[in-house]
Parts: structure tokens; sequence; C-alpha cells
């Protein structure tokens, strides 16, 4: 591969809050490299493909040319050695789905002495040298939060089925879930448990945990876990509490039959797998030589569209209905919407 253009025009200019000055990937052939984490529900198969066809229609249109794709599963380490492998390849920019926000960060360093740029999507990282394009995992563990705590008026017993241990998206959320949770001192955490995004773990933690706690108050739980949680209630032949839900069609099905049924009201706000596809547009400009406008911290909100409620699930289960159980309603940039977050060019 032809050398990239000099290390101190693409490197990324750092400023205590933005990221200027980026040029183009290279004079030639365009290769984007990319290391995903965790692999194996259904989020991150969506993701990714979502990421694969988004860059299907970058090549089509002569933007792009090859994209390298890792999975290095939970294992930090193992992800380290996948991108420096990537580095090592030279690759033009890495996009990276981080195990950790700070563990990656002399790795990430490695790839900005090289003169390659690196984005980190659908969870952040904290080195300076990377753009972070994540949805705010704080305020979205804020509103799920929120909106059981005045479900329940403030008062009762709660139990926390949580997602990955350790992993920052989760982590992040329990930030912002215990946030509101100290603004309702009459809001009791009797029990938490991890799931692992996995609806079959969830009613497996809820199943035990309804033998313990049967008069549990509410449930506070996330994506991937809330129709795990839904049928540990109905096979122990128990009315549902107030919980938390999510944008998973085959949860938009209970939801839509316990709605009819007996008036069952959930919240649920969209994590959208597309984030893969904002990023990659993002990457795709970086690499054809647009500046990308200031970010505050290094990192770009992708701002959460999609939230439901009984208000607007019908309209939400009409238009989704159709697609297979396993699918996330997703969301991501148009091509406009992303042009606007670089600079102009004359």
């Amino acid at each position: 591969m032809i050398k990239r253009l000099i290390t101190g025009l693409l490197a990324i200019l750092i400023t205590a809050a933005s990221i200027t000055g980026l040029g183009g990937c290279s004079d030639s052939k365009i290769v984007i490299g990319v290391s995903n984490g965790y692999v194996g529900n259904n989020w991150r198969n969506q993701m990714l493909e979502d990421l694969q066809s988004q860059f299907d229609q970058y090549k089509a249109s002569g933007l792009v040319d090859e994209l390298i794709v890792k999975n290095a599963g939970l294992d930090v380490d193992d992800q380290i050695e996948q991108i420096r492998s990537l580095i090592e390849m030279d690759v033009d920019l890495l996009m990276i789905d981080p195990n950790d926000e700070d563990k990656l960060d002399g790795v990430i360093e490695e790839a900005h002495r090289k003169g390659i740029p690196v984005i980190s999507f659908d969870q952040p990282v904290s080195s300076p040298y990377a753009i972070n394009v994540v949805i705010d995992q704080q305020l979205w563990g804020e509103k799920l939060a929120e909106w059981l705590c005045e479900e329940l008026g403030g008062q009762g017993s709660i139990v926390m089925i949580d997602g990955l241990s350790g992993h920052p998206a989760n982590e992040n959320r329990l930030i912002g879930n215990r946030r509101v949770l100290e603004k309702y001192p009459g809001i009791r955490v009797i029990a938490e448990e991890n799931a692992n995004w996995d609806q079959v773990d969830a009613q497996k933690v809820m199943t035990e945990l309804i033998h313990e706690y049967p008069d549990v108050d509410g449930v506070l739980t996330q994506d991937g876990m809330a129709q795990g949680v839904v049928k540990a209630f109905v096979e122990a032949g128990l009315d549902i509490p107030p919980m938390t839900g999510e944008t998973f069609v085959g949860f938009l099905r209970v939801w839509k039959e316990l709605k009819d049924e007996q008036g069952f009201e959930t919240f649920a706000m969209n994590n959208p797998p597309g984030i893969s596809a904002t990023a990659l547009g993002i990457a795709v400009r970086i690499c054809n030589g647009y500046e990308l406008r200031t970010l505050q911290d290094n990192t770009y909100y992708y701002p959460v569209r999609d939230i439901l409620t009984n208000d607007n699930f019908e309209e939400y289960y009409e238009k989704h209905k159709d697609k297979p159980g396993a699918y996330f309603v997703d969301e991501w940039l148009t091509e406009e919407e992303l042009d606007l977050l670089f600079e102009a060019r004359s």
C-alpha cells in the first residue's frame, strides 16, 4: 500500500475540547480495520450487519476499498493484540468497539504514532487519540430509571438486572441508574444481578429472584433482557410489575399482546445497532480528507430518537411487526446529517 500522507497531517490533532485537521487516509486503496470486542448476541450481530451493509454502499460509490472485521470476544488482552495486528496490516483507519474504556489507551497511542486515525464506537475510550461515536449511556440509564421511579410513585422495592459486568456500556448505564435512584429514597434496590444482555440468562436470573422476592414492586433492566424478565413472571403465574422494556421486536410482540390483554405498560429507549453505520460514515469522510468539526471531549453523542411508551407504541409496532423477532428497532445518521458534522469544503 502506498504510504499515507505525512503522519502529522493525518494525526488526530488534539485540543482540550476538539479534534481538528484530519487529512485523507491514503492516496490509493482505502482499507478500514474494525476490532469488535463482545460478539454473540442479537444486538452485536445486527450492529455488524449494519456496518457491512453501509460499507458496501460506500464501496459501490468508490469511497473505500476494503473492510477488515475481527472479533476479539470478551478478553481485553485479546482485543489489544487484535488491534495491534490491524496496525501491522497498515490499515488506513481503525474502528473499535472496545471491551474496556481505559485499557486500550496504549495500543490506540501506537496507532496514533503511525498516523492511523481511531474511532471508538458504541462504547467510549479514554484515549485522547480517539474519536468516540456513542450514545450517552449514562443519560440512557437515567431515563430508564426515571420512568420506573415515577411509575412507582417514588415508593417500592425493585430488583435490577444488569448487562455484562465490567463492560463500559453497562457500567455507564449503572452510573445513570444510580444517579436517579439517589433522588428517590423511597425506592429500595433489594437485589441486583447480571444477565449479560441475554434474555435466556435474564429469565433464569429473574426466576431465581422471584422465588426469593415474589412481591417485588418493579424491575429495572436493559437491552436484550426484558423479554426474559416477562417470561419469568408469566411462567411463575404472577402479575408483571412495572418494568423497563426494550426495542427488540420479539419484546414488542409481547408488549402488544400484554398491552391489549391487561393494559401492560413499559418504557423503552433505542440503543441503535446502527451506531456502527454512523461511525463508519464519519470514518469514510475522514479517509476522504474531510475535516471534522469541533467535538467536546473528542466525543460525538448520537441523539437517540426512538423512545417508546404506550402513547406511541402502536406506530412503532405497525412499522416493525413483520421484522424478525431478533431485530432491534434501528436508526443512524443520514448522509446529509453526517455531512453537517464536517467543515464545508470550498
